[in-house]
């Protein structure tokens, strides 16, 4: 995509006459004679030779291009021009408003795509086309509001210093690499990273249908056409018993997270129905054999679901350590490297979270965290029923009996939600085996040439590669 060159404060471009003639009659004619503001239209045909390589195929009814002049003369400085053209924006936006949602797009990859019918756009000085897609709901007020925070955004963009959203439009990857998209919410602009969407999409659609403790699949995408994509399965081979099974592999987190909640849930249904009530009555303290044994029933689930609980916060730490990581101890000047193997041999849980993923993913002080005391009493209970003690029994017992119980299980859960904003944040390629449903489902998929995602795909056909092809 080019931004079209012009000397004006604003230019709207469209692609049909009659946008043009709404343009120039309801907006550029209806300022006031002494507006100095600067507005020109273009009717222009549609840019059909890079669509394949624009991440949104379609283009606004109208679309705005926004000058530095405009930014230097009127809007930083508030000008009355500027006054007169928002009164005049406002009555010109507002049949725009009526259309708050339109999608032409027929292709099925694009449908969920924003659409705008009104869009913005600049370019900066180190040459990105920043492209603002106004699919908003609500009156004028709510556009002219999104227009101004447009004009912020640029500025913001245009400061010396590194900020949050140069980052974000430095890491938003897309087939056109200098366009850039952002969508108003929440009263602000936010970067899409049209890769992340993208696997978005191709993730939806690959888990309909699926179990939710499988791991997440590999995703290739062609890096120069993003309707062009290999899935490929994380599946294993089990063999035994003279048997082979081929499946998808599962997550280990979902599987262990899983088995406590299902015990967690039958527990609490005894809870509920034998405990909870004698707080109220106060009796019931000799309990008859048959319902003794309800209780031994309640013991067998809510161990299982603390040990399970635990176990899925071991799984957790030891797959977030990537294998070719190594962590260096200097000791009175005694250098001393652990490998991922001997980390996960070595060091406790405790220790990991501390330590290990704390300086993988950049992370806060886990220690300072509200659920850090949740775990360790989660842990030390663990430790208790693993490593049993007869003097402690009774004990152990009255503690699974407690109503705080259920909350320090759940707390395992917080506690990979917290690592899982941590690894959307910095560690990003953590994300395929982070596991589904705890809030972070979406990951980055890896990327291909055009002439690889060729080769790879008549190869995975069986469709014969040329001579050339088969050289290389």
């Amino acid at each position: 995509m080019k931004i079209p060159k012009f000397k004006s404060d604003l230019l709207f471009c469209v692609e049909k006459p009659l946008p043009k003639v709404y343009i120039e009659e309801l907006l550029i004619k209806k300022l006031d004679e002494k507006n100095s503001l600067e507005i020109t239209v273009q009717e222009v045909e549609k840019d059909t030779t890079n669509s394949r390589l624009d991440w949104i195929m379609g283009s606004s009814m109208m679309n705005l291009y926004i000058n530095d002049k405009f930014l230097e003369k009127h809007f930083n400085t508030d000008s009355e021009s500027l006054n007169d053209f928002q009164d005049k924006f406002l009555e010109f936006i507002k049949p725009l408003t009526k259309f708050s949602k339109i999608n032409e797009l027929t292709d099925e990859f694009q449908s969920n795509r924003p659409f705008a019918v009104f869009s913005a756009f600049y370019k900066t000085k180190d040459k990105y086309i920043l492209h603002f897609l106004f699919e908003l709901s609500g009156d004028e007020n709510v556009y002219w509001k999104a227009l101004v925070e447009v004009l912020e955004t640029i500025n913001l963009y245009n400061e010396l210093e590194d900020n949050d959203l140069k980052k974000a439009i430095k890491e938003s990857y897309s087939p056109n690499k200098k366009l850039k998209y952002l969508v108003y919410k929440e009263h602000k602009w936010f970067v899409i990273n049209p890769l992340l969407e993208v696997g978005k999409e191709i993730n939806d659609k690959y888990r309909e249908n699926k179990d939710f403790r499988i791991k997440k699949p590999h995703i290739i995408l062609n890096r120069d056409d993003f309707r062009k994509y290999f899935v490929f399965d994380s599946n294993w081979v089990l063999v035994f018993d003279n048997l082979e099974t081929l499946m998808i592999r599962p997550n280990d987190v979902s599987l262990y997270s899983n088995i406590s909640d299902t015990n967690l849930k039958k527990a609490q249904e005894f809870y509920n129905d034998k405990i909870l009530p004698r707080h109220k009555i106060w009796h019931g303290g000799f309990p008859s054999l048959e319902i003794q044994t309800e209780y031994y029933n309640y013991f067998e689930l809510i161990i299982s679901s603390i040990i399970f609980a635990y176990t899925a916060l071991e799984a957790f730490a030891n797959i977030c350590i990537p294998n070719n990581y190594e962590f260096l101890i200097d000791k009175s000047g005694v250098k001393t490297i652990y490998s991922k193997e001997a980390i996960e041999r070595k060091y406790a849980l405790r220790e990991k979270f501390k330590i290990i993923l704390k300086d993988i993913m950049n992370t806060s002080d886990p220690t300072k965290e509200d659920w850090w005391n949740d775990f360790i009493k989660l842990e030390d209970l663990r430790n208790e029923i693993i490593h049993t003690k007869q003097s402690k029994s009774e004990e152990r017992y009255s503690k699974l009996l407690q109503k705080g119980i259920f909350a320090l299980i759940e707390s395992h859960k917080t506690i990979i939600k917290f690592y899982g904003k941590f690894i959307e944040k910095n560690k990003k390629e953590l994300l395929e085996e982070y596991p589904y449903n705890f809030d972070y489902d979406d990951f980055s998929p890896g990327l291909m040439t055009n002439k690889n995602y060729d080769k790879s795909y008549r190869s995975i056909h069986n469709i014969n590669l040329d001579k050339k092809d088969e050289e290389e």
